[in-house]
């Protein structure tokens, strides 16, 4: 009787507990018909950060791994550099995402992010060599993540000596190991820049001089792999392409707002703007109704007036994440040749005219030029994780 009375106890408060504490499951169970289980079926897709060098070693880190800074500080290193290695590329993606790998030789390779293993930031990295399948001598140039393989969506291809091309992105939903030709290239020339966009976006390119070209993406055609593409900007002697970036459709719509604005108000400085980096450490942002839309194969308007020994680093379109006091909600990652990161807020950055030199985003002392740059949400942890 003792036992039975116990028991009745154990279920009433298990009752209790179930009823006061419980929650819905949170995985089910499925027949799978007999087909196994893979890897990305039990990794979550989390946002992360892809650091590439020049030298092909890549590494994986979480998003807060670098926290934020002010405008003007020195940064943090981003790790270990080999001898006369210097960053190349910086992006943030999600782990279940397609990484299409562009090499300056004009061929494509793809792995998923989450196959690139997780470092620290204090460590150097993983060869590309061990991840794909590289010729002799072959470096990785851009690389692009990828969560579907839309059928009106576009990758847009610029190299460095300016010539540009458009190709439909389901081409490359399958790319064998070996890789698979993107763009048709000359002696001289190679591939250095890769986005994606839709026909309503704008293309915004600028030179290592500070010219600029807006463009509507829908003026290009599609064409396929294995072709070269058109002249994009008028190039002077001396002078080669500096960087490309895709202005959405939606903000397209702003910025025919703010030139109906600017033209019956004077002087209009909100969003969207064109933020400018330059190898200096400088930089600045100018509203983008500042350019007038120009056809490719043209001389460009002045976006940056930089002196003869300075070179414009990367341009990106800013605004498109707005607070509620209207100004960018956006960060920007730096990255000099020496591997020292910095992250600020794009609010800092003042807003400046086209002709202005800009103010000081990072102090580069030892650490060389700005090698790369790259844009961050601000919803992103700002918590430090100094491994």
């Amino acid at each position: 009787r003792g036992r039975r009375r116990w028991l009745q106890l154990i279920e009433q408060e298990a009752v209790e507990i179930k009823s006061k504490f419980g929650t819905p499951r949170c995985s089910l169970l499925e027949d799978a018909d007999g087909s196994q289980l893979e890897d990305i079926d039990v990794i979550p897709n989390a946002e992360m950060l892809l650091a590439l060098s020049e030298k092909g070693y890549i590494k994986r880190m979480k998003p807060n791994t670098f926290s934020l800074q002010h405008r003007g500080t020195i940064g943090k290193s981003v790790g270990k550099m080999r001898l006369n290695d210097s960053m190349s590329d910086f992006l943030v993606c999600h782990a279940h995402d397609h990484i299409l790998y562009f090499s300056d030789r004009g061929i494509v390779y793809s792995a998923r992010a989450y196959r690139i293993p997780e470092c620290t930031r204090s460590a150097a990295g993983t060869p590309l060599v061990q991840l794909l399948s590289l010729s002799d001598g072959e470096r990785i140039t851009s690389i692009i993540p990828v969560s579907e393989f839309i059928g009106d969506q576009y990758l847009v291809m610029l190299t460095v000596n300016g010539y540009i091309k458009k190709v439909p992105l389901n081409v490359f939903s399958a790319i064998r190991a070996t890789g698979i030709i993107a763009i048709q290239l000359v002696p001289g020339d190679e591939l250095k820049w890769v986005r994606c966009c839709a026909d309503d976006d704008l293309i915004a390119i600028a030179s290592q001089n500070g010219m600029v070209i807006v463009n509507s993406c829908n003026t290009l055609r599609a064409i396929g792999r294995t072709t070269r593409g058109v002249k994009s900007m008028r190039l002077k002697e001396g002078d080669k392409m500096a960087s490309m970036d895709i202005i959405p459709a939606a903000m397209r719509e702003d910025l025919e707002r703010t030139q109906d604005k600017s033209g019956s108000q004077g002087k209009y400085l909100g969003p969207p703007w064109l933020l400018f980096v330059s190898e200096s450490g400088h930089g600045k942002r100018v509203p983008l109704s500042r350019f007038r839309m120009s056809n490719f194969n043209r001389v460009g308007f002045v976006g940056y007036k930089l002196p003869s020994e300075h070179r414009l680093a990367a341009v990106f379109v800013v605004g498109f994440y707005l607070a509620e006091d209207g100004e960018s909600d956006e960060q920007v990652v730096l990255v000099s040749q020496s591997g020292t990161i910095n992250r600020i807020k794009v609010r800092d950055i003042s807003v400046q005219s086209r002709f202005a030199r800009g103010v000081i985003l990072m102090r580069l002392e030892h650490a060389g030029k700005i090698q790369s740059a790259s844009l961050m949400s601000a919803t992103v942890d700002d918590a430090d994780s100094d491994d």
